[in-house]
């Protein structure tokens, strides 16, 4: 059996050839149309390829590649497999599936962008897929359908996702399909119809008060819930941290060399944290490690080594470490840290009903409500640069430590952080974890550490 891989003889009035399987073998002979369409005057037979000059050169080099492979599994099973002829053609007629939005996701559109970014990527396609009900790769041409992206906008609402949500998938799909054009896989740029993209007005900010955390508390019948709590808490305590910050801050003291030239924001014996504004900022929020906290960090700790420790406790901070709860690399372990969040936000949401960023929301109120100056509520904020701390004038420094002070006893007053610990703690205890002889100062060792945690399993 002889297979080739030729152009028709017959042009469209687009200028365009299908390209054929030609089989012969004795008397036998039979073209099959591939459904691969070629530009007739871009195509170099010999080669079997098309010139760089036409705009969809990537993508239809690509096709003529598969169909190359495809004739020679056909000759494989043909030769090995003794297929019939029948067989044989039924194999070719089948096909090839043209390069997707799926492979180029998964191959040129992720290795330019982060781990983190490549999944997000990924997951567009997932989502895209799941509300179109489609088992196969998604073609780009679908995509310049409006019809396709109105019937993803309708089941997705159907199936109760939020606009903000849709917007937001679409605009990730633009940012795939205009790289896509400039690679060359598609001749024409996206653009995303009127009616797919609606204007989403937030929700007002609600200040989260102490009295509904108290009930919240109420409300725990496990650990974990206990835990969700306790994480909302210690972001509320650190200027309104995400839970990325949870896993990435840093501790810091006032002598540490890297810190010197901005020491007059710190308070003398005084530990302090930080954590960047953004992923990618050269900007830092400052956090005194103040009684509250210490109590917040203790609590989690203790309790994520009793609940994670046997089975994950890659992701956990050293048990003599009394800073960090975590030690995970989120770039390198995004799938962890998502599940992680996934899971605490349903238990805060089983408690309070609100969500981690609330936490971050409700220290922006208070900060609103206080009278400084924008440079001040820039460093509480962390919209500035290291770069530009240091050139700060010292008093002005000062003036933004006292205020820093301020913030935090507002928040301390408000919520009664150390009276939610204590409360918290105790029920703990009431549903079975009573923890106290599991004190971070009683580890000495890492035998007695494992002693302490395998005594409470």
């Amino acid at each position: 059996m002889n297979i080739y891989i030729k152009k028709s003889s017959y042009t469209t009035k687009q200028g365009k050839s299908a390209i054929l399987f030609d089989c012969f073998s004795g008397k036998y002979r039979k073209k099959i149309n591939t459904n691969v369409y070629v530009p007739s005057d871009n195509y170099n037979k010999l080669a079997n390829l098309i010139s760089k000059s036409d705009p969809k050169h990537v993508s239809l080099n690509i096709a003529l590649k598969k169909l190359e492979e495809k004739k020679d599994l056909a000759l494989e099973g043909y030769t090995q497999e003794k297929w019939t002829n029948e067989e044989l053609e039924n194999f070719l007629k089948s096909g090839i599936e043209l390069y997707s939005l799926d492979e180029y996701v998964m191959n040129q559109f992720g290795e330019s962008k982060s781990k983190i970014t490549s999944k997000d990527y990924i997951n567009v396609i997932k989502v895209f897929k799941k509300h179109l009900y489609k088992n196969t790769s998604i073609q780009f041409e679908e995509l310049l359908d409006k019809e396709f992206l109105l019937k993803f906008k309708a089941n997705a609402i159907k199936n109760g996702l939020k606009q903000s949500s849709i917007n937001s998938y679409v605009k990730k799909l633009k940012v795939i399909m205009n790289n896509a054009y400039r690679d060359g896989y598609i001749n024409e740029r996206f653009i995303i119809p009127d009616s797919i993209i609606e204007e989403v007005f937030p929700d007002k900010k609600e200040i989260i008060t102490y009295r509904s955390i108290e009930e919240g508390i109420g409300k725990i019948e496990n650990i974990y819930q206990a835990q969700s709590i306790a994480l909302f808490l210690l972001m509320l305590s650190c200027k309104g941290m995400y839970p990325a910050d949870v896993m990435s801050y840093k501790k810091i003291e006032k002598t540490d060399p890297g810190e010197l030239l901005i020491n007059n924001l710190f308070e003398d014996d005084s530990a302090y944290i930080k954590f960047k504004k953004s992923k990618k900022s050269d900007k830092y929020k400052y956090v005194r490690v103040n009684l509250a906290i210490k109590k917040l960090v203790a609590l989690l700790k203790i309790t994520f080594h009793m609940t994670h420790y046997k089975k994950y406790s890659d992701i956990l901070a050293p048990y003599n470490d009394p800073y960090h709860i975590f030690a995970i690399d989120i770039n390198n372990s995004n799938n962890t840290y998502k599940n992680l969040w996934n899971f605490y936000q349903k238990m805060i949401k089983s408690t309070i009903n609100y969500s981690f960023t609330s936490a971050r929301d409700s220290f922006n109120i208070i900060l609103e409500e206080q009278e400084m100056t924008n440079q001040t509520r820039n460093i509480l904020t962390g919209d500035i640069s290291e770069k530009e701390l240091i050139q700060i004038n010292s008093l002005k420094l000062i003036d933004a430590k006292e205020k820093m002070r301020d913030i935090e006893d507002r928040i301390n007053r408000e919520f009664r952080l150390i009276d939610l610990v204590e409360i918290l703690t105790n029920k703990l205890k009431l549903i079975g974890n009573n923890f106290e002889y599991l004190a971070l100062e009683k580890w000495e060792t890492p035998k007695e550490f494992i002693a302490s945690i395998n005594k409470f399993n």
